[in-house]
């Protein structure tokens, strides 16, 4: 197995600057008191990807830390001027004795770059970055890791400051496809006609369905229910695989619930739905998040029932493509992970790597061992033959579960 690390030099903790546009860090525990720095960054020339909206992490922040125990840590750099730079909204919490700090989010948040203004992430280097975590480690001495997942090489076009840093790959790669035409042209031209042509065949069979139908949820009450069946199909289907259900987490379900009415009687939910219907039955459902111009697919399920047969997931994936190419986004991406029906539609691969940066004497001794593992578990990931062992290992040590909701 090969694994490649490149590894940091240490951190020592100082709060002069050289060399750098920064001038200081302002370190806020709450969303409301890094709003105004946070709203001036995003309607100027900046770049984020949109688990890192203000909205995302206030609903984080209301529904989900409460009861897990995390606190924010947003990291706000400014300029001389008081003008903001950066802003890094994290989540704080514990890996055993170390003190961490990640992304908003978790596995729920499925591509990450923090807000940049966008000719500071054109220009900064290496030595600028590494100016700034000198400054993180002595405003916040407590913090021993920043551990930062699933990160984009670039978005938009401008690329990520992190990938300056220290970082190996991540566990999984993203799906992208382009977008840029009408959506029945995108769709024959992602899709093979071989695959067209049978999903129409089995299109045929769910049509006889009453009620048979493609919807975007765009009220509360289709909202609801779509959640409601999706909620139950996830857990029976990660019962059955003997899988830990990460939606079964404190306040994970109310925040899910939650992101998808907002903004929804303005027409632009945080999370959007679309669904494949017949009366009294989800046959497939997919979510997705957008920062208007890249939509990115999020959660997803589909009916165990008799129809499963008939891939009505493929199917709603097709109209869910045309939807968003229609309404003028760029790109469409499913998001990361390995799964055979991703390449149907999405042919392009987007990597993605992790960081582990320490920041204290404490983390920098754990984090060569934890580069090392993590980028362990992604190589095992990356080999066949060692993640079909891994995962026959998995479902012996974990039981089938009783579906929650």
């Amino acid at each position: 197995m090969n694994i490649a690390l490149r590894m940091s030099p240490p951190l020592v903790p100082t709060r002069d600057l050289p060399g750098s546009a920064l001038a200081r860090i302002d370190v806020f525990d709450d969303v409301d008191s890094a709003a105004p720095a946070w709203d001036e960054l995003a309607t100027a020339d900046s770049v984020a990807s949109p688990y890192q909206s203000r909205e995302w992490v206030r609903l984080w922040q209301s529904h989900v830390l409460p009861r897990s125990g995390g606190h924010l840590l947003i990291l706000v750099g400014r300029d001389a001027t008081g003008a903001p730079l950066f802003v890094w909204p994290l989540v704080r919490g514990r890996l055993g004795p170390l003190r961490i700090a990640a992304f908003v989010g978790g596995k729920h948040a499925t591509i990450n770059m923090p807000l940049w203004r966008r000719d500071v992430a054109q220009a900064w280097t290496a030595s600028d970055l590494h100016d700034v975590l000198r400054s993180i480690a002595a405003r916040v001495p407590d913090l021993d890791l920043i551990i930062l997942c699933n990160q984009p090489f670039a978005w938009h076009g401008t690329a990520n400051p992190f990938a300056l840093l220290p970082h190996f790959r991540a566990t999984e790669d993203n799906f992208v496809a382009p977008l840029g035409l009408p959506g029945a042209q995108v769709v024959e031209r992602e899709i093979s006609s071989a695959m067209r042509s049978r999903l129409r065949n089995k299109e045929r069979k769910l049509s006889k369905l009453p009620g048979y139908r493609y919807v975007r949820a765009q009220t509360p009450d289709a909202v609801r229910a779509q959640l409601d069946a999706f909620f139950a199909q996830k857990s029976a289907k990660l019962a059955a695989m003997g899988v830990q259900n990460v939606f079964a987490g404190p306040g994970i379900e109310d925040f899910v619930r939650a992101a998808c009415l907002d903004g929804l009687g303005e027409g632009r939910a945080l999370i959007e739905l679309h669904a494949l219907e017949a009366d009294g039955e989800i046959l497939a459902l997919f979510s997705g998040i957008n920062d208007g111009r890249r939509f990115t697919s999020n959660f997803n399920s589909h009916t165990m029932s008799e129809h499963a047969r008939f891939s009505p997931g493929l199917i709603l994936m097709q109209y869910m493509i045309a939807n968003v190419a229609d309404r003028g986004f760029e790109s469409f991406d499913i998001g990361p992970g390995e799964a055979h029906y991703k390449s149907f539609f999405c042919k392009t691969l987007e990597p993605l790597f992790d960081s582990v940066i320490p920041l204290s004497p404490r983390g920098r001794l754990i984090a060569w061992p934890l580069r090392l593992t993590l980028a362990a578990k992604s190589a095992i990931k990356r080999n066949s033959v060692l993640w079909a062992i891994a995962s026959r290992v998995r479902r012996v040590l974990r039981p089938t579960q009783a579906p929650t909701s």
